[in-house]
Order: C-alpha cells, then sequence, then structure tokens
C-alpha cells in the first residue's frame, strides 16, 4: 500500500468528515444565516413596528409599567425584562417568561404590584443579538398614559421563544436534541474550525498557480467548475468562516477558551447568568425602585435607562443597563449588577473599560451574532452561514464525479470480437 502524505491524509480526514456530518453543518449554518436578520424580516415584508399616537408628558414609574402590562398579560407568566423607549413617540416593551413553579423558591425580584409576581428571567439583552427568553410574550405599552398597544402572547416576535424562529433558535442552538444537543453544537464548531484551517493547507497552491486558485474558469468542466467554487469561496470567505465558527464554540464552551485566553490576560465570564447572588435567610429583597436608585447612583448622571432585568431565582441581581448619549449600538451600554439581597451595587460593567483578556470575551458574542458592528460584518457574517451549504454540494459534487471516474477506470477494457 503506497504511504500517504500529511496534505494526503489531510485531505481524506477533511473529506470523510464533510461527507458524514454535511447536513447537520449545513443546518447550522442556514439557520445561523436566518437569524443574523431575524429582527428585520418584520420590516422587509410588511409586518414591521406599527406607528403609535403616544401621550405627552413625563413616563410612568417602572413598576406602574410592569402593573399594566402583567394585568394585560393574565396568569402563567411574569415580567422577566423592559425595554424603555430611546426617544419620543416610542412604546416601551415589557417581556414576560412562562411562570415555572419548580424554581426552588419564591420569586425574589422585587415589586408585587396589582397581585402580579415582578420576577423574570436574565437571559439577553434586549437589541443585543438573538433573544433567547422561552417566551411568554410581550407587552407594547404607552410609557405615559399606562394604555397597553399590544399584546403579544407566546413567543416574542423574532425572538427565541415560538413561531418560525423560535425553531431556527433551537435548531441553531441545539439541533433540537435535548440534553446533548448543544455539546453536539459545540463540537460541529470544533469540526467547522478544522475544515476551515485543514482546507487552506489543502488548497495552498504551488508557486506560480495563485491566479487559478483564487478564480472561477470560464468555460471549464463540470469537476473543474465546482473545484473552482470551491476553491475560491473557500479562500475569500475563510477569515470570516473561521471567526463565526470560532465565536460560535466559545459561546457553547467559554470556560476552557477563557483558561487559556487568562494565561495571557485576566478574564472573566461575562454572560449575564455568571453573576450571582447569595439570598440571605429572613431576609427582604430590595424592590425594583430601590435597586433601580442603587444602580442610576452608580454611573454618571448623563446616561440613560435602556432596559433592566429582573432576577426570577433567589440567586440571581438585577441587571440594569444603560445607554451614553448618541451612542449608536446598545452593545457599548454600561450594564450595573445589583444585589437585592446585600442591598448594593455589586458590578458596573464598561465595554469602554475592560482587560484586554476581558474584551476578548466581550466581543465574542456580537462577532458570532453579526451585531455591534455595521451592516457589512453583518452581511458577512450572513454569507458565511451559506458556505457550509456551497461546500457540501461542491465537495459532494467532485467526490461522486471522481468516484465515478475511478470505476470507469477500473472496469476491464473489452477486446474488440475477431
Amino acid at each position: 500500500m503506497k504511504r500517504m502524505s500529511f496534505r494526503q491524509l489531510l485531505q481524506e480526514i477533511h473529506l470523510w468528515l464533510a461527507l458524514i456530518l454535511f447536513l447537520p453543518l449545513v443546518i447550522l449554518g442556514l439557520t445561523g444565516s436566518l437569524l443574523v436578520y431575524h429582527d428585520d424580516f418584520a420590516d422587509w415584508f410588511g409586518s414591521a413596528e406599527p406607528r403609535y399616537s403616544l401621550a405627552q408628558g413625563s413616563p410612568a414609574p417602572i413598576g406602574d409599567l410592569i402593573a399594566a402590562a402583567s394585568a394585560a398579560m393574565g396568569e402563567g407568566v411574569r415580567p422577566s425584562a423592559v425595554t424603555l423607549p430611546a426617544g419620543g413617540n416610542e412604546p416601551a416593551t415589557i417581556r414576560f417568561a412562562r411562570a415555572n413553579t419548580n424554581q426552588g423558591g419564591q420569586n425574589q425580584g422585587g415589586q408585587n404590584q396589582g397581585g402580579q409576581n415582578q420576577g423574570g428571567q436574565s437571559q439577553g439583552a434586549p437589541n443585543q443579538g438573538p433573544a433567547m427568553m422561552m417566551g411568554g410574550g410581550q407587552v407594547k405599552i404607552d410609557p405615559v398614559s399606562l394604555v397597553v398597544l399590544e399584546v403579544q402572547k407566546g413567543g416574542n416576535r423574532g425572538g427565541g421563544g415560538g413561531g418560525f424562529f423560535g425553531v431556527m433558535h433551537q435548531l441553531h442552538g441545539s439541533l433540537m436534541i435535548p440534553g446533548l444537543g448543544r455539546d453536539i453544537v459545540g463540537w460541529l464548531g470544533v469540526v467547522m474550525l478544522f475544515l476551515g484551517v485543514s482546507g487552506l493547507i489543502i488548497w495552498w497552491p504551488r508557486p506560480g498557480q495563485w491566479r487559478q486558485q483564487l478564480t472561477i474558469k470560464r468555460g471549464a468542466t463540470t469537476l473543474r467548475f465546482n473545484r473552482d467554487l470551491h476553491n475560491t469561496f473557500g479562500f475569500w470567505g475563510l477569515a470570516v468562516f473561521v471567526i463565526v465558527s470560532f465565536t460560535g464554540l466559545y459561546i457553547v464552551y467559554p470556560q476552557p477558551i477563557n483558561a487559556v485566553v487568562g494565561l495571557v490576560s485576566p478574564v472573566r465570564d461575562l454572560r449575564p447568568n455568571a453573576v450571582t447572588v447569595k439570598p440571605l435567610p429572613g431576609a427582604t429583597p430590595l424592590d425594583l425602585t430601590a435597586a433601580t436608585g442603587l444602580a442610576d447612583a452608580a454611573v454618571p448622571a448623563d446616561l440613560t435607562l435602556q432596559s433592566f432585568f429582573l432576577p426570577q431565582r433567589p440567586d440571581q441581581p438585577y441587571r440594569l443597563s444603560y445607554a451614553r448619549a448618541e451612542q449608536d449600538s446598545a452593545l457599548f451600554n454600561i450594564v450595573v449588577f445589583v444585589d437585592p439581597w446585600a442591598g448594593q451595587v455589586i458590578e458596573v460593567r464598561d465595554p469602554h473599560e475592560l482587560s484586554a483578556g476581558d474584551t476578548f470575551a466581550f466581543y465574542q458574542r456580537p462577532l458570532h451574532y453579526g451585531f455591534g458592528w455595521g451592516p457589512v460584518w453583518q452581511f458577512l457574517v450572513f454569507l458565511s452561514g451559506l458556505l457550509p451549504l456551497l461546500f457540501s454540494i461542491t465537495g459532494i459534487t467532485m467526490w461522486w464525479m471522481k468516484r465515478q471516474r475511478r470505476k470507469r477506470a477500473a472496469m476491464p477494457v473489452r477486446q474488440p470480437a475477431e
């Protein structure tokens, strides 16, 4: 048996991994592309946010907003997050999570107004990537008059709770496989990284062949055309493909990657749910008004409260997000965590004041989801999700054509009859 070179061995591994796993890789890619623009689909297809005629005057207290929205939603859900209007003539949005009576304790979130529980999940900031709240729905409300403008029960619009995009979120995050699905997605991220790097090594041209390896030849045979598509798009899309694959892997397994980064620069787990508090037996947790007052005092006076999340479990803090004036993206909001038991601010997280390691961790999620970096990066992330489909079609076509060619070559040549 002829001994294979390293490049040939790499090519075999690359080929069979792609052939065996092409379907889940394509699913991850296509769902990722859809989710990049999931907040924009409503605008494109005619179901954009309606314009409301709102009352003028001073906004009502946040607790009153929550109470009015809770009354409109009814039982079975509880408030989880509030997004305040960034400008005039915009409603406030109160998001809800499905109530769960098996949380290991009563909600410690804050005020109980109108008999409604004010707790909620702390999952992901609105306008900062795909919403992963398992949705009880949301309410649009006039922040001045408290008139309920819209009630959406079930999955939130564009979010991860239900409907078409809810399914897309579940496919992208776990392939809809209970238990092991998230780990499987993480390892598929490893496979994508390997395919990207190994593909570059396999593709690397000999001196003088760079141009033909970076272009698609006109009038080429079917085999050559598929090879050119595979190679050309693989090269030009490699950087974004590798970044999106790595950041997806980081989202699933941040701790081991942070451990490596921490050898160079201190790095923390910046996921919101990584910040926890210790419940104090017999103590009364802070209500929402008191928590907001503490957070307001911890940030500069010219910042604007944009959103906040109420604790659902006893070990969760309040989380409040503040925007700077003239700030383009909520990605750079200052986030304040308030311990409802100790009655104090436990962390103020300013994206402009992070260590090098924390900055690395901070940008993984926005890089993966394509937000916070402008429309060009968003579009490139969208295109990168289409690459697994292109690679699968061209790769399988090349493999099949070469296989058929080898079969024909191995067939015995018939001798003409005498």
